[in-house]
């Protein structure tokens, strides 16, 4: 039989994990492997022509796509920020 301390103790720690999802460690991976691979081309490419090509053909994104912009405002600051 279960004590009352117990139940409780059961309870929330259902409590503190309801809600939460479980870390997807391929996609974490995969994140950080694209963080890196933007960071890589930030340092090596000349000017924003270069990079929109090396993200198109290296990070497979498609022209106009929301990431597409997001990287290219990320290039835009940080060639702001230098």
């Amino acid at each position: 039989m279960i004590s009352e301390d117990d139940a409780i103790k059961e309870t929330r720690i259902a409590e503190t994990r309801r809600g939460k999802r479980p870390v997807d460690i391929a996609e974490r991976r995969r994140h950080l492997k694209l963080l890196e691979s933007y960071k890589i081309l930030l340092e090596s490419c000349a000017n924003e022509r270069e990079f929109s090509d090396r993200i198109i053909a290296d990070l497979k994104l498609v022209y106009g796509t929301r990431q597409y912009v997001e990287a290219l405002e990320v290039y835009r600051a940080y060639r702001a920020a230098r």
